[in-house]
């Protein structure tokens, strides 16, 4: 019987013979968070959508070939992301942008303009000889040469600051008589009733005084029309009542559906004018802004039959741009800021009253033909210096600064001016261009408005017309120059252009370096367990 031996190996022998099975499963070396990283990278780049980075990391591509992809990944991204930057800093200075909305917006819609019409006469020869005659005067000065003084009043309204000593005499005398500059302007400029001779509301012979009002402006006393800038209204008392509240609309157009008016120079009765010709000036405004330059001015002779066509142009701002902070939408709607002397917020408005404020800050009152809502004090004579002196501080485009420099007014100055005038531009409003069409006022072969033109002497008589010129006009749109879902478009299509990027894509990398590690790490420990 044969024994076989049997040898015993060490234990670290038999140890040493399982190793290879052992090497298919690495250990988990101690974690190093940058091999991690470019281990988990190279990962995303051989599975992801994104062009050229799958070429970075393929193992049969040569070194120069991925130096070559890994460049041009990286100019894509940079292009990229400036144009990203370029965008996003686009849509950051112009967060609102004006759009046409409507060619065929109905002209019903908007308010029928206001109609101011101012004489170029500002003081009737007639009444400042009665009232020069009545009035008490210095010693050797008589009632002609005290109505030639009265001219001095419109310095006021823009005339040269030329003769003190006058000043002084004309001041002394208003001194005599308990009269101020504004309250002897009123009394001496030509009336309503006097210049309007009859008119005609869609045609329909209405009473002027139903129609038009007395109001004052920087062209001193006019006559308006469907006005409601200021609260009090001055129509006669016992009229108030079937004026109506809100402006005045048409629902058609062409000269009979609009405003006819027969205005009269009164040719004989001129004292004073600031400009050198007759007849009237008149200005299609809106209704709510205070009458002054800026509105859209036509100049009529005597002796014509004129024709105001206006082509009406809105604007209105979207919810999502009034939802903006004012100081990112620059501009303000209309009841956003409570006025002192007017209904209404406008730019137009708030410019004005600003500019009252800045005179009376300098010269201590304001001007006549300024906005008051009685609580400043208006200028008299003895004011005037500093009026004429400061003029083009309170007046001018940037009220509280004399810019007299030849070269262009620079972006500082429009900042200094908010400073003052802290007044923006409207979200919401009416432009109404103007076109005007005039021929000589004869009415020897017309056989239309017979009742309208009878009993009345049309010599040196003009005649008015303002209409719409069309059923529909132009609207505007003010809205977000990048909402949340341009500027998602415009993300997508900046990284779809240059990487081919996409939502996915972005889950994708996200999966990668989050959930995937979670499961990994699950993964591991089940298998050990196992």
């Amino acid at each position: 019987m044969t024994v076989k031996k049997i040898k015993v190996l060490p234990v670290e022998t038999v140890s040493s013979k399982v190793t290879p099975i052992e090497e298919k499963i690495p250990k988990e070396a101690p974690l190093d968070p940058i091999r991690w990283f470019l281990r988990r990278f190279k990962h995303f780049c051989a599975v992801t959508a994104l062009h050229g980075y799958g070429h970075i990391v393929r193992e049969d591509t040569a070194m120069s070939e991925k130096i070559f992809w890994g460049f041009c990944t990286l100019i894509s991204n940079i292009t990229a992301l400036v144009l990203l930057w370029f965008s996003w800093n686009w849509s950051t200075l112009t967060p609102v942008v004006t759009v046409i909305e409507s060619t065929h917006y109905a002209t019903w819609n908007i308010p029928f303009p206001a109609v101011t019409i101012c004489n170029l006469n500002k003081i009737s020869a007639k009444r400042a000889l009665e009232r020069a005659t009545a009035m008490k005067r210095p010693e050797n000065v008589s009632a002609e040469d005290l109505s030639e003084l009265f001219r001095q009043l419109t310095i006021f309204m823009g005339y040269t600051h030329e003769a003190t000593d006058d000043f002084e005499i004309l001041d002394k005398t208003l001194e005599m008589n308990n009269l101020t500059v504004f309250g002897l302007l009123q009394d001496l400029s030509p009336s309503c009733p006097e210049s309007l001779d009859r008119c005609m509301w869609k045609g329909t012979q209405t009473r002027c005084d139903t129609l038009f009002q007395p109001i004052n402006s920087t062209l001193g006393i006019c006559c308006s029309f469907n006005y409601y800038a200021i609260e009090k209204m001055n129509y006669p008392e016992k009229l108030l009542h079937s004026i109506p509240k809100e402006p005045r609309r048409v629902t058609a157009c062409g000269h009979q559906t609009g405003l006819t008016v027969i205005v009269s120079p009164d040719l004989e009765d001129y004292h004073t004018t600031i400009l050198g010709s007759s007849g009237f000036r008149v200005m299609i405004h809106n209704s709510y802004d205070l009458v002054d330059d800026n509105a859209e001015m036509k100049i009529i002779a005597p002796r014509l039959e004129a024709f105001l066509s206006v082509a009406p142009e809105a604007t209105y701002a979207t919810n999502d741009v009034l939802r903006l902070p004012v100081s990112v939408r620059n501009c303000l709607t209309s009841t956003e800021v409570k006025m002192s002397t007017v209904r209404k917020y406008s730019y137009l408005n708030c410019m004005a009253e600003c500019r009252s404020e800045i005179a009376e800050k300098l010269c201590g009152c304001v001007p006549p033909n300024f906005p008051n809502n009685g609580s400043k004090r208006f200028c008299e004579m003895h004011d005037l210096d500093c009026i004429v002196q400061n003029k083009n501080i309170y007046s001018g485009a940037a009220p509280g600064f004399n810019i007299t420099r030849r070269e262009p007014v620079k972006d500082e100055w429009m900042t200094q001016t908010r400073s003052v005038c802290p007044c923006l531009p409207d979200c919401e409003y009416v432009t109404y261009g103007t076109e005007v069409t005039a021929g000589v006022f004869s009415r020897n072969n017309s056989f239309n408005s017979v009742s309208f033109f009878k009993d009345i002497n049309l010599d040196d008589k003009t005649l008015i017309h303002v209409f719409f010129q069309d059923l529909v006009s132009t609207r505007y749109r003010m809205d977000m120059n990048q909402n949340w879902l341009s500027w998602l478009a415009t993300i997508g299509g900046i990284l779809g252009l240059f990487l081919g990027f996409s939502i996915v894509t972005g889950f994708e990398f996200i999966y990668l370096f989050t959930l995937r590690v979670f499961f990994d790490r699950y993964a591991e420990k089940y298998h050990g367990k196992a």
